[in-house]
């Protein structure tokens, strides 16, 4: 039922393997809106503006009910926190108006809550208002504009309406690359998230040059060691074992290579798979993978110690859950002969493969 296959590579050399998840993290909005409407601004606190509007025991309150969601969110207890977010909205936009700022960042708090609760719905909803007060406040082509496109655009994916939500990253992008050009980390970012996008409906040969490109341009512009790079880089090398086009790795290396001003310092591939396993355990398949018939691949990013111990394992191309769980276990639980540089063992990160085939 199972095959399992091993490459690896020198932590020396320039490894494609990292880390991400689809689309734009959730949270993004949460905590900076939340810390920004604590507290009322200058624009905010004018007496002929506010006391006029409202009853500044009503905006006492909202603060109040803010400081508590907080809370609450941050403790997981989101019931508790969705009717005061309710609340906090209702007296703001009460008191000031459908478009003040303050009565934005309610929104965007209750926009988190629905968002972890699932109700993506809900939050959808309310993100499509903040983006059209948004743009008729600052202009369509703004730069703000592109962060709520962003989570249109995961709100949409999540609920399956994949034309909305390739419009939303295709317009971020755009908008993006307008305001901060093609050399620049928010291209980059954007670049990203499309290519996500692709990759999770299965549009591989969409994502391929996006991640490409985007591996480049972080790599220039943060450096190998950055998270983002690497977390680009492993996302490019799921995609090239989901399209068959290994090669498609030592091509981005040398490219890599070039546009860093940097070398492989003689590191062949070869010369690292002579760490070859010593024991290399099978996945267990368990009743309930059995009960839904869950197949595919899961590949296992590993760090190999200098004596041939894994001492670190994580599931890099966002594989079946029922298949990683074991698939980590038995990475963990493999050995290997050393890997030597130079006749000096040498610390290696790579992969192990598991492919699940229902027979």
């Amino acid at each position: 039922m199972k095959q399992t296959s091993l490459t690896l590579r020198s932590a020396l050399g320039l490894a494609l393997f990292s880390v991400f998840p689809l689309a734009a993290p959730d949270g993004v909005f949460l905590q900076r809106s939340l810390q920004s409407t604590n507290q009322p601004s200058s624009q905010q606190s004018t007496p002929s503006q506010e006391q006029n509007a409202a009853s500044a025991e009503a905006l006492a309150e909202a603060s109040r009910l803010t400081l508590t969601v907080v809370k609450l969110y941050n403790d997981g207890k989101y019931d508790e926190a969705l009717p005061l977010a309710k609340r906090a909205l209702e007296l703001r936009e009460r008191a000031l108006g459908p478009d003040h700022e303050m009565v934005q960042g309610a929104l965007l708090n209750l926009v988190e809550i629905y968002t972890v609760k699932k109700k993506y719905g809900e939050a959808q909803k309310l993100v499509e208002r903040l983006l059209k007060t948004y743009e008729k406040t600052v202009g369509p082509e703004d730069a703000g504009v592109a962060i709520f496109l962003d989570k249109l655009a995961f709100l949409t994916y999540v609920q399956g309406d994949f034309s909305k939500s390739e419009a939303a990253y295709k317009r971020a992008l755009a908008i993006r690359e307008k305001a901060f050009g093609q050399n620049h980390t928010e291209f980059a970012t954007s670049l990203y998230m499309l290519a996500e996008f692709y990759r999770f409906t299965g549009k591989f040969e969409k994502a391929q040059p996006l991640y490409e490109r985007a591996t480049i341009l972080r790599g220039k512009l943060l450096g190998r060691e950055n998270p983002d790079y690497l977390k680009t880089k492993d996302r490019y090398f799921c995609v090239a074992l989901e399209t068959g086009q290994e090669q498609k790795i030592k091509d981005i290396e040398k490219i890599l290579g070039d546009t860093l001003g940097t070398k492989a310092r003689g590191v062949t591939e070869d010369a690292i798979l002579n760490g070859r396993a010593l024991s290399l355990p099978k996945p267990s398949y368990s009743d309930e993978a059995r009960r839904y018939r869950a197949q595919g691949r899961v590949v296992i990013k590993v760090t190999i110690d200098e004596l041939g111990n894994v001492i670190d394992a994580s599931d890099m191309c966002d594989g079946n859950p029922l298949l990683v769980k074991p698939s980590l276990q038995s990475a963990r639980a493999a050995r290997f002969t050393p890997t030597k540089l130079s006749g000096q063992p040498v610390k290696v990160t790579g992969v192990i493969t598991y492919n699940f085939v229902v027979r």
